[in-house]
């Protein structure tokens, strides 16, 4: 498995001077693959030139690999004003942008539900996203589709409704385990079951919920039931990316170093 992490989630520093520090305390833990979400302070791919600059510069200092970025594509509803941006430009640019660094791989949600949303919208959605793969596709990029409370793609059973209507091999799933319990606080194995062909990625995060909120916590100290995750992955031979999204509320800097510690243990690395 190929340990890796998200670029705002190492440390809570979003300042100019932020990447040394991220990259020094991530590779201290063996970690220098990297999905980009946040460009310092801004969401990928609308970031200021300084710090997509500095995001480039440091990553070559560090000997860092960014292998996809995450824009938060169709992080809204089927009827928003927003869609318009989302479905004409948002894939687009990114991939643009990306394609300058060498990444081919393109994070998307399932769209926000509404109360708006009628016997229609599953259709729409899944035209959306297989337009999406395709155009990927066409560019060499894949897609990958990361499940979220409150989407289309929340629950084990709908993000295989989605993989299985889109239906295209440029089109695969991250497992967050972590987010499928907040949608559902279930045990993850059964759903891993049936959506095991479609991993393509791995997002690890722990928590529980207090008081009926989710609250995100040290790996081995929540009830995704971290332990269970790395002996499955093991046990099926998996060899892709393992995304450590460790960070706290409120974001604390030893929140990575503690869970990866954990982790590193339960991989059998020193």
């Amino acid at each position: 498995m190929i340990l890796s992490s998200v670029t705002d989630e190492v440390l809570p520093d979003r300042s100019h001077g932020a990447f040394p520090r991220i990259f020094e305390t991530a590779a201290a833990q063996g970690v220098t693959n990297f999905e980009i979400r946040m460009v310092e302070a801004k969401r990928f791919p609308i970031v200021e030139s300084e710090a997509w600059e500095r995001l480039k510069h440091y990553g070559k200092e560090y000997g860092i690999t960014y292998s996809s970025v995450s824009p938060g594509l169709f992080k809204t509803t089927l009827n928003s004003d927003l869609m318009l941006a989302h479905a004409g430009y948002l894939a687009s640019a990114s991939m643009d942008v990306a394609e300058r660094i060498d990444i081919n791989t393109l994070v998307t949600f399932g769209v926000l539900r509404d109360p708006s949303d009628d016997a229609s919208s599953f259709d729409r959605v899944v035209a959306l996203l297989r337009n999406t793969a395709e155009l990927a596709a066409a560019r060499g990029f894949t897609v990958q589709l990361e499940n979220l409370p409150g989407t289309w793609a929340d629950t084990a059973d709908n993000c295989l409704a989605l993989l299985q209507a889109v239906d295209h091999p440029a089109f695969g799933y991250i497992w967050d385990v972590g987010n499928l319990y907040e949608a559902e606080p279930v045990h993850f194995r059964a759903g891993y079951d049936k959506l095991k062909p479609y991993i393509r990625n791995v997002h690890l995060k722990d928590g529980s919920f207090v008081h009926g909120k989710m609250e995100w916590q040290h790996f081995g100290t929540g009830a995704t039931d971290i332990k269970g995750q790395i002996e499955v992955l093991k046990a099926d031979g998996y060899t892709g990316t393992l995304t450590v999204e460790p960070k706290c509320e409120p974001q604390m800097d030893e929140d990575f170093p503690t869970s990866m510690r954990y982790l590193r243990g339960l991989l059998g690395l020193t």
